[in-house]
């Protein structure tokens, strides 16, 4: 048993750590009506998801499990939200895996693709780099990403896991997150260290939070160009066309600002599962807009509603609730949702299978601190 558990985990591990470290895989699931086996591919998800129902997954994960691939039959691009299903339900057997998995191992692999990550960093500020940016005074590939701020989505959900393993990487993640410049990775950061120490200090709550508000503010006008641009033009103006495109039929609607009958059907079971990108261009009336919604939630409610966004809420508020006495499991928790809101990590592989990673660490401490105490967990 012990040694499937070390398999398992190694399997797992080593998948994060690859996918961290390289991220840019070129694969697809072709969308092919008339191909049989995507066909009999879609119907063993459909099994798949069906036996998850028998599992230990927790309620609302099967619920979920069971919704998403239901709301296929519904969905305005079906073909497209069949193959979203396959990666779905797939993730959900990988959150499984990771409950039963070693944490040491896995730790220690993504300690070493942060460790890689870091050492490309220090080359490329000291203009140094001979393999991804060759010598270019200012770089264009930060760490193995090819853009800052998804370089800094990976290292803010590589954080919780890395600071698990030891707190005082805390220290280059801080200096990372200036030197990268980027809005959504320092704002994660600052709100996972003050939910920290008000956690671990309650009785210095107040002062803890304060001094979080300040370093939030500190950094926002230390990177007041990234930030600016956010709320701008590139996140605020966007989620409003979002919210309009989510709660209205605005496909008929040629003349801005986008309105249009309530739509009950999208509001509560959305476009469909992974239609953002070839939908909302459509009901935006625009060729060119955002690939991604640059805020997982909004995306959510967009694509599965207000039901599939709530099982993920339910599931979430009460895992919280179950870990409470471990304060930086929840800091973990709040550093990837604030992450969630200004950049796309569940929209990224490496960044995905890793969020599943922490988040079935967090399960797995909240089972043994459901059987056998707090005291147990923390050893």
């Amino acid at each position: 048993m012990q040694g499937s558990k070390r398999v398992l985990s190694y399997v797992l591990g080593f998948a994060v750590g690859l996918l961290a470290v390289a991220p840019p895989l070129n694969y697809a699931i072709p969308v092919v009506v008339n191909s049989y086996w995507w066909l009999y591919g879609c119907v063993v998800a459909g099994f798949l998801g069906m036996y998850l129902l028998m599992t230990d997954l927790p309620l609302s994960l099967k619920i979920l499990s069971a919704y998403l691939f239901v709301g296929c039959f519904l969905s305005m691009a079906p073909y497209v939200s069949f193959n979203a299903a396959i990666l779905a339900i797939a993730a959900l057997y990988c959150f499984i895996g990771f409950t039963k998995s070693d944490y040491k191992i896995i730790t220690d692999i993504v300690t070493a693709a942060f460790l890689l990550q870091l050492i490309f960093v220090v080359f490329q500020l000291c203009t140094m780099d001979k393999l991804m940016n060759f010598d270019r005074q200012e770089p264009v590939v930060f760490g193995t990403v090819m853009q800052n701020m998804r370089f800094g989505s990976l290292i803010a959900i590589m954080t919780p896991l890395i600071v698990y393993k030891n707190k005082w990487f805390i220290i280059p993640i801080i200096a990372m997150a200036f030197l990268s410049e980027s809005a959504s990775f320092g704002l994660a950061i600052a709100a996972g260290m003050t939910v920290y120490f008000v956690l671990k200090y309650p009785k210095r709550g107040l002062i803890v939070a304060s001094l979080g508000a300040v370093g939030a503010i500190v950094y926002c006008l230390f990177d007041f160009t990234s930030v600016s641009v956010a709320f701008t033009c590139g996140r605020i103006p966007v989620w409003g066309a979002i919210i309009r495109t989510w709660v209205m039929d605005t496909s008929h609607q040629f003349v801005l600002p986008l309105t249009g009958p309530v739509d009950w059907k999208s509001i509560f079971i959305g476009r469909g599962l992974d239609t953002f990108l070839p939908l909302f261009p459509i009901f935006k009336h625009d060729l060119n807009p955002f690939g991604q919604a640059h805020n997982c939630h909004l995306q959510f409610l967009w694509e599965i509603g207000l039901v599939g966004y709530g099982l993920l809420v339910a599931y979430f508020i009460n895992l919280v609730r179950r870990v409470w006495s471990q304060p930086l499991l929840v800091a973990g928790l709040v550093c990837m949702s604030v992450n969630m809101f200004f950049a796309f990590p569940t929209r990224e592989t490496q960044t995905m299978l890793m969020m599943i990673c922490f988040i079935a660490l967090c399960e797995q401490t909240a089972r043994l601190i459901d059987d056998k105490g707090v005291e147990y967990a923390r050893h």
